[in-house]
């Protein structure tokens, strides 16, 4: 058996699943998602708990029998409690607002950077105080981003993060709050040949 596909996933209360054959739609207090099994995987409701099973012991259909169970996992947990993502906008004189639909990125270009918010994702930009402000110097803004989709809540932030990598010498950049960057030491003048 798969260690994560053969884990029950307990329905919380105000959350209803609806499995049709290969379709299972999740409801609950922050939204809806849906999701199709792969043919292999089978999907049912006994005693308040979701069981995902597989038809044979094959290792790709046992790779997305976990797979499969850990999607809609991501779904219950999506609808009922929501995910949060924090991005930290680092480099002097860069700032992130937000323009009706808009998240808008100045961050040294010779344009500002427009992005559009998904309607699934709520954002919002904190405001940085002095103790946040000498704990990472040149921090900017920290962007909350909050989502009942995971998928969408990180592939939302993987394109915003892309916009400007943080650099290696002084870290300047967007990353995740939760991200390690190796600064690498810079050139050090003179030198032997001096």
């Amino acid at each position: 058996m798969s260690r994560v596909g053969k884990e029950p996933i307990i329905i919380p209360d105000k959350v209803k699943v609806d499995i049709k054959g290969h379709n299972v739609k999740v409801t609950g207090p922050l939204g809806e998602l849906k999701h199709i099994l792969n043919d292999n995987i089978t999907a049912k409701i006994k005693d308040n708990e979701i069981i995902v099973e597989r038809k044979s012991d094959e290792k790709e259909i046992r790779s997305l029998h976990g797979l499969n169970r850990s999607l809609i996992a991501n779904m219950v947990k999506g609808v009922s409690e929501g995910y949060l993502k924090k991005l930290m906008i680092v480099g002097t004189g860069y700032k992130a607002e937000i323009k009706g639909k808009w998240l808008v990125l100045s961050l040294g270009f010779s344009h500002d950077v427009y992005l559009e918010i998904p309607k699934e994702v709520k954002v919002d930009i904190e405001k940085i105080g002095r103790a946040e402000a000498s704990s990472l110097p040149g921090l900017q803004a920290i962007i909350d981003f909050r989502s009942y989709n995971k998928e969408m809540l990180g592939a939302f932030c993987a394109t915003i993060r892309n916009v400007k990598p943080p650099e290696p010498y002084k870290g300047k950049g967007i990353r995740y709050s939760d991200e390690h960057i190796h600064i690498k030491p810079g050139k050090v003048a003179g030198g032997a040949g001096a």
